[in-house]
Order: C-alpha cells, then structure tokens, then sequence
C-alpha cells in the first residue's frame, strides 16, 4: 500500500502527463489553426486533431477550417479531421479515438462528434474568446448541459499554456482572417 506522500507523488505525476498530452496535441491543432488563416487566404482560425484513444497518442487525422477554401459552411476544422479519419479507417465510428480541437467545439460540431462515437473531446479556448476576435457567436449554455448528459467528455485542456497558445491565435490572427 502506497504511503499518502507516495499517493501525493503519484497523483502530480498523472495530472503532469495530462497537462503535457493535452499541451502537445492542442499545439498540432493550434498549428491547423494557423494554417488555415496563412495558407488558406484569410481562413478562419480554427484546428483539430483526432487521435486513437488511450494515450497512444496515434494522430489518425488533423485538419483545419477550410469554410472560406471550399465555400462549404460545414468545412469547420472537426468536420475535416473527422471526415478524413473516417475515410482513413474505412469506416464511419470513430469509437475509441479522441479529438483535440484548438476551440471549443459549436453545436454542428459537437453533433458529428457524437454521431462518430467519439467518446473525448479537448479543446484549448472556450467560444468566448473567438467570439471577442469577431467570429461566430458563443457556445450556448444548453449545448453544454446536452453534451454533460451524452456520454461525450468535453473538457478544456489541462494546464495554463495550452490554453495561452489556443488563445494567441486570436490574438496573432485578427484581422488576418475575413470574417464574411
């Protein structure tokens, strides 16, 4: 039996792991989200990740918001990650895979992640803050609550710079991106 300052070492260890995992992939989905502004003419400033679960840490897919590129409105950074991991496994449940998201997901979104069967979603900024950049509005409270009760874990990413670089690219992007 562990000693309580063993459980205590062991218990900051695991929260150290989360916050390095959940910093490293917001930051391939941060990327995605630069990349959609400076390699798709002004895109919007949105990325996601989508990984195998259970900590491998397997990147099956990573996309950005291609809206502006496509003139598709469902081209949102999880719609993309989620259409090509699906098309790179062959077949439509993402059952077991994670998606990390440099945002907090909309209500469209959150939709097709549930119907994926992706059990785990982390994202790095909450909607407010691209709503303040200038883009679509704030996730509204009932989303949340429905999410809460669907079986999808939603969470912000642990720890204070993988929020910080999600925020940034608001920060670093405005006015870059049209919002049209």
């Amino acid at each position: 039996m562990e000693s309580p300052p063993d459980q205590a070492a062991a218990a900051a260890a695991a929260r150290q792991d989360k916050e390095q995992r959940d910093y490293r992939l917001i930051a391939k989905a941060v990327d995605e989200a630069y990349r959609a502004v400076e390699c798709d003419g002004g895109g919007y400033p949105f990325g996601a990740v989508v990984v195998h679960g259970g900590g491998d840490d397997e990147v099956v897919s990573s996309s950005h918001n291609s809206v502006r590129k496509d003139a598709d409105p469902s081209a949102h950074a999880e719609v993309t990650a989620i259409r090509q991991a699906c098309k790179k496994l062959g077949k439509t449940s993402l059952a077991g895979c994670e998606i990390y998201t440099s945002c907090e997901p909309c209500p469209m979104c959150l939709g097709l992640i549930r119907l994926a069967k992706i059990k785990k979603v982390v994202y790095g900024a909450k909607s407010e803050v691209a709503a303040a950049a200038g883009l679509n509005g704030v996730l509204p409270e009932v989303f949340r609550e429905y999410y809460q009760k669907s079986g999808v874990e939603m969470r912000q990413a642990e720890g204070e710079a993988a929020t910080r670089i999600a925020e940034e690219v608001f920060e670093k992007t405005k006015g870059k991106f049209r919002n049209k």
